[in-house]
């Protein structure tokens, strides 16, 4: 008897509050970016991913991590990267509103043209803000990447829009 007490306590008190308050999103956007040392000048495409992030302590901040790819290309130009990294956001009071930062590592892959490709560590640092438009759907009204490779001049300052379903 008292081990089912025990058990039950546990799941109130631990378990319970993180099911309630965690939260799984899932995104895709369309990117464009100025891209320097690269031969181009912009590079479009696409960016998904999929983030996890705890419930908002006071209502107000929330922590969690955050898994992305991005492809962007342009006339047999193409940077691509993979990354993971964690995440802060912040939910408005009263306003849908919910900024966020992030600070990603991975890897990209640059190709200048057909001969020439080359695989290197990525890093990101990014920002954005997401409305929600109906309950679980959010407007990625615009989100701000800096994205550079080691050992390459290229880097991408890329920006976003686009849709987040949060699914659960």
């Amino acid at each position: 008897m008292i081990r089912h007490r025990t058990l039950l306590l546990f799941a109130l008190l631990f378990l319970v509050p993180f099911a309630l308050h965690a939260q799984i999103g899932v995104y895709a956007g369309f990117s464009g970016a100025p891209v320097s040392g690269a031969g181009t000048n912009t590079a479009y495409g696409a960016q998904v991913g999929i983030y996890k992030q705890t419930g908002y302590a006071m209502n107000l901040i929330s922590v969690g991590g955050d898994l992305r790819g991005t492809f962007l290309n342009h006339d047999g130009f193409h940077y691509y990267t993979g990354a993971v990294g964690p995440r802060i956001a912040f939910k408005a009071p009263i306003l849908p509103l919910r900024p966020y930062v992030e600070g990603l590592v991975g890897v990209g892959n640059v190709q200048y043209s057909s001969n020439n490709s080359s695989t290197h560590f990525n890093y990101q640092v990014a920002g954005g803000l997401d409305m929600t438009i109906i309950p679980r759907l959010d407007w990625r009204v615009v989100e701000f990447d800096y994205s550079a490779l080691t050992g390459q001049s290229v880097n991408a300052k890329i920006l976003t829009t686009g849709l987040v379903l949060r699914v659960w």
